[in-house]
């Protein structure tokens, strides 16, 4: 029991300092101690012995900044739909248009901004959870796909619909 311990508290040691990889987008996240970096190749985890301010890069080519990627409604009555905006700004210097939405069900539905986001300017997607006659922790997810970058977003909804809570 004192060996399996001890070799939890080494891999946790160790595991602070490991990097792990994987396909996404380049974005660069710094919380506490801990970079996140992600490119279209490599995901790299790193512990920071420096106190840094959280910072966030936009992928390139298109340079979306979100207002969050994952919405939490917290607690929902059974019956309307929960409903949230997500909002991006367009900070490259090129125009960029949204081509595809892909939920992930036939209980969200979306809304998009339809025309050309111009440099500096803010688009928006809309999402809607259908809750009626349905209980519980839900999930949910919308993939979001852009002229310019071909790899998306991916902006995730969840929540819980209480059966009891009156709408």
């Amino acid at each position: 029991m004192r060996t399996a311990i001890i070799a939890i508290i080494t891999l946790s040691i160790f595991a602070c300092n490991t990097q792990l990889s994987y396909s996404n987008k380049e974005v660069n996240t710094s919380t506490s101690n801990t970079t996140i970096t992600t490119t279209t190749n490599t995901t790299i985890i790193q512990n920071n012995s420096n106190n840094q301010a959280p910072v966030a890069k936009s992928p390139i080519p298109d340079s979306l900044i979100w207002n969050e990627m994952i919405h939490d409604f917290k607690d929902v009555p059974s019956g309307p739909p929960a409903r949230t905006k997500f909002y991006f700004i367009n900070t490259s210097n090129k125009p960029v248009t949204i081509t595809a939405l892909h939920p992930g069900c036939s209980c969200t539905a979306t809304e998009f901004t339809r025309t050309p986001v111009q440099p500096k300017d803010t688009g928006w997607v809309t999402a809607d959870y259908k809750t009626s006659n349905t209980f519980g922790r839900f999930r949910k997810h919308i993939d979001v796909y852009f002229d310019k970058n071909p790899n998306g977003y991916h902006l995730i909804l969840t929540g819980n619909v209480d059966a009891m809570m009156k709408p």
